[in-house]
């Protein structure tokens, strides 16, 4: 098999979301509002060359406060797509309609994911 170097078209087809059952306590569109910031702060981390400035990351993770909780947050990209701000912009785009006020969310395709939760569920 030869290696191809031509980035892999996106496709949204096989993307699905889930969400923890749990609703957020307090003003859910201030806490949507900020999620979505933190996982688009993340978003730029992930699409940054290595420390060899030879490879994209396509991979950031972090936790952050927010109010008296942290949030904690992961994205990840494929390593053959062509554009992973783009795909996990998409992805942080659905958020609102699978997931709205929820405690912790994942969306989940085959180019790219995402994760918050208001518990720690990676060893940063």
């Amino acid at each position: 098999m030869i290696n191809d170097p031509t980035p892999r078209k996106l496709s949204y087809e096989n993307t699905f979301s889930m969400y923890n059952p749990n609703n957020v306590r307090g003003d859910t569109k201030l806490f949507n509002k900020k999620m979505s910031a933190f996982l688009y702060n993340l978003t730029l981390k992930a699409d940054k060359p290595d420390v060899d400035g030879l490879n994209l990351l396509y991979y950031a993770a972090g936790e952050e406060n927010l109010g008296t909780n942290k949030l904690y947050r992961m994205v990840q990209c494929a390593k053959d797509i062509a554009d992973c701000t783009g795909c996990l912009e998409r992805s942080i785009r659905e958020l609102p309609k699978c997931c709205d006020g929820k405690q912790g969310a994942r969306v989940i395709g085959t180019n790219c994911n995402l994760r918050y939760e208001l518990y720690p569920f990676l060893r940063i």
